[in-house]
């Protein structure tokens, strides 16, 4: 009896660890696929992704642990189904066949100012009020990342604006149209006199606008795609709602070069003129900043997708010295998944040009281009805290797609 129990402890503990060991793998598998395979009309394309992967397209069956062959002569959307061992389901991947595109890479640093989609606010807070008493009209009535959109149903424009509508009220009670996340919502708060400056507040730290330097990494047409990444709120980290923006010619001071722990940047001010406008700024989204900009008559280059990219010898296109120039980089890893698009690759600066004025990548390179085999295949979008030499970059697809999108 025991010797049959025995055996049935180990028959259990080995589905057990063979359950454990599969999942592991299936996530292992699919994290070594794509989720989108962008495919040039016409243009044939050699995939190989190294694992026991079989999958189903257009009702053929394909394995892709070796290298397959793709040539599609139809635009469209099609849709790959993978199995693991021909039995487990792992993902479905996109493959999106498109015109054979060529567009312009930049690499000219900018500046960047943007305003807030209504107030947004910071952070409530109290202050003593006419009376010696304290007073914090908005605390848990007003949260941080709020955005106020209207006062007494008319629309915010600015700071300015609020604070000037606060006090012609003399401390009657105001209706803030207030949209905290996806929802929208109507609160009402009474301000208060403040003894400091006798001006009526209601406690809230907020903000309009927000400004920076960056890079802008490329030139479609008429449109245009930068920084590789989203503007952030600096105190609160969270992505902006913006109803606008501009690109504006900056001057650049000096370049603080990075070091282990403290990345360096790009230092520089922004002067609004209409001579120094750019373009104009329509969307801000977590993969980049995206407007509208006069056509440019420079070199256009083919895009590089994800297949198309290959470990090794690259390089970013940037002015960050005054002259737009090439610097050698090296690309040391592709992600194979979409998992995190901000760092679809890791790459390294080994130009010892670029070494000498930066010590590697610094803030305000991000939306540098980055070009391989005359392609462009993407954008540094951040740089290691402790090594300023590497950093991460997205793929070029991805903003093509967020832009148009």
């Amino acid at each position: 009896m025991k010797k049959y129990t025995y055996r049935k402890f180990l028959i259990l503990l080995f589905m057990i660890n063979l359950i454990a060991i599969t999942a592991v793998y299936i996530k292992y598998c699919n994290a070594r696929l794509p989720d989108t395979i962008h495919i040039n009309k016409g243009e044939t394309v050699s995939l190989c992704y190294d694992v026991p992967v079989s999958a189903t397209i257009d009702h053929q069956t394909i394995r892709l642990n070796q290298p397959i062959v793709f040539k599609q002569c139809h635009m469209g959307q099609y849709e790959m189904k993978t199995n693991l061992f021909g039995a487990i389901p792992l993902k479905k991947i996109k493959v999106k066949v498109v015109d054979d595109q060529k567009i312009t890479p930049s690499g000219e640093v900018i500046g960047v100012y943007v305003e807030t989609d209504g107030l947004f606010v910071l952070d409530t807070d109290q202050f003593t009020g006419e009376n010696s008493m304290e007073y914090a009209p908005s605390k848990n009535k007003l949260y941080r990342g709020d955005y106020i959109k209207k006062i007494d149903g008319k629309d915010i424009v600015s700071k300015k604006q609020f604070i000037e509508k606060i006090n012609q009220g003399q401390g009657e009670s105001v209706i803030l149209t207030v949209q905290r996340k996806a929802k929208m919502m109507q609160i009402k708060i009474k301000p208060e006199r403040s003894k400091t400056d006798h001006m009526y507040k209601i406690g809230t730290w907020i903000r309009d606008n927000t400004q920076g330097i960056g890079t802008m990494t490329y030139v479609k047409g008429t449109s245009f795609g930068g920084l590789g990444h989203g503007i952030y709120d600096m105190d609160t980290g969270t992505l902006l709602k913006i109803k606008g923006g501009l690109l504006l010619d900056p001057q650049i001071y000096s370049i603080k070069k990075g070091k282990s722990g403290t990345p360096g940047e790009i230092v520089g001010s922004i002067e609004y003129k209409e001579e120094n406008i750019l373009g104009y700024i329509k969307k801000n989204t977590e993969k980049g900043i995206y407007g509208t900009i006069p056509k440019k008559q420079q070199k256009a280059y083919k895009i590089g997708y994800r297949q198309d990219i290959k470990p090794g010898k690259a390089y970013i296109l940037s002015n960050v010295s005054g002259t737009m120039k090439q610097y050698e980089i090296q690309i040391n890893k592709i992600v194979p998944s979409d998992k995190d698009v901000l760092k679809s690759m890791e790459i390294e600066v080994t130009d010892k040009e670029l070494l000498k004025l930066t010590n590697g990548i610094i803030q305000g390179m991000s939306g540098s281009p980055i070009l391989q085999n005359g392609k462009l295949i993407g954008a540094v979008t951040h740089v290691f805290v402790n090594d300023p030499m590497k950093g991460y970059a997205i793929l070029i697809e991805t903003m093509l797609y967020e832009m148009e999108n």
